[in-house]
């Protein structure tokens, strides 16, 4: 039995095998103009890279090449950032209700005031400067109390 042919679109980032083809020329959307043949084994190493988290892309001519993943190093401080104030959060939780209660012991509410003083550092983080991973590695996180 022979193999199947692979396609790769640059405009849809999508493959497609030959033995489909009629059924993507009976389709509205077609078979796509831009089509190019890979061969079974650039097939397998594209979808072999994919599954060790490289991203399938086209190069300049639109062949499909392996590219590492785009990073958004200020989204992923930020998130650093929303992780650090969750846990803050939780761990303040019982101290705020005593709080506001009037319950709360003296060692307690010192302990709530370095939470919010830590938490008041964390919101006043400048991470609009964050552009790779090197800035992203340089943020200056305050450290928990």
């Amino acid at each position: 039995m022979e193999s199947d042919k692979y396609y790769y679109s640059a405009k849809t980032g999508g493959f497609y095998r030959q033995s489909d083809r009629d059924i993507y020329e009976a389709s509205a959307n077609g078979w796509p103009d831009d089509a190019v043949m890979v061969s079974e084994d650039e097939y397998k190493t594209l979808f072999d890279g994919q599954a060790c988290g490289r991203i399938i892309a086209p190069d300049d001519s639109g062949r499909p090449v392996l590219t590492a993943p785009v990073i958004d190093w200020q989204a992923k401080g930020e998130q650093q950032r929303q992780n650090l104030l969750t846990t803050a959060s939780e761990v303040t939780a019982d101290w705020r209700t005593e709080l506001q209660l009037g319950m709360i012991s003296d060692e307690d509410k010192d302990s709530l005031i370095k939470w919010i003083s830590y938490t008041k550092a964390l919101k006043s983080l400048d991470l609009d400067s964050i552009s790779d991973e090197g800035t992203f590695n340089q943020i200056a996180w305050p450290k928990q109390p």
